[in-house]
């Protein structure tokens, strides 16, 4: 109460609205992590009924395609929760003034009047039917020349399961080497044939 006896009267306090849950990248269920730690027990058990070689073999080639699962996975996810990231920065008030901003609507980008993108920003498919060739005569040739140069440097101290995974392995290095010279080769032929239309 003030000199003039007038009340001030302090105002409402609104409840802070609740803010929206951070989407979260790895989420998994019970079924999940029980089919993880059924396949985990089962690699387990596997490792320790075989003998020799095997044990690393078979823990090598689960590890491999763990990980390459576990990369897909996390890919995807990212892809998946773009959106939903970009959703809940926009809901949340601590994030509003972020700078730059990210536009997803296609109305709103043709209004930026940006210049016109190049066909490497495009994803869909730059090299042709003729890749899986090069990659089958990758695998050939990784398989024909790694085999034969075991059998011909260390085939006498070797046994033949041996020699099977050290072709087997050979042939695989061939068949990556061959996917990563296609993909490279393709995209710097499109690279060059759009810079050299661009010069004309």
């Amino acid at each position: 109460m003030t000199a003039d006896n007038k009340v001030i009267m302090s105002p409402p306090t609104l409840p802070s609205p609740e803010l929206p849950r951070q989407p979260q990248l790895l989420r998994f269920g019970l079924r999940q992590m029980f089919i993880m730690v059924t396949l985990l027990c089962a690699l387990c058990a596997l490792l320790a009924v075989t003998g020799g070689a095997w044990p690393l073999v078979i823990g090598g080639g689960a590890v491999l395609v763990a990980g390459h699962v576990l990369g897909n996975l996390i890919g995807t996810r990212l892809r998946d929760t773009s959106a939903e990231v970009l959703h809940w920065r926009a809901e949340d008030p601590r994030f509003r003034a972020d700078r730059p901003l990210v536009h997803t609507d296609p109305v709103q980008i043709a209004e930026l009047n940006l210049p016109p993108g190049t066909p490497l920003g495009d994803r869909g498919r730059v090299a042709g039917g003729w890749w899986i060739w090069f990659v089958a005569a990758g695998a050939m040739l990784g398989f024909i020349v790694g085999g034969s140069l075991i059998y011909l440097t260390i085939g006498q101290r070797i046994s033949w399961a041996g020699w099977a995974v050290g072709t087997v392995s050979c042939s695989v290095l061939g068949t990556w080497s061959a996917f990563l010279a296609s993909s490279f080769g393709s995209i710097a032929r499109h690279a060059w044939r759009h810079a050299s239309e661009e010069a004309r």
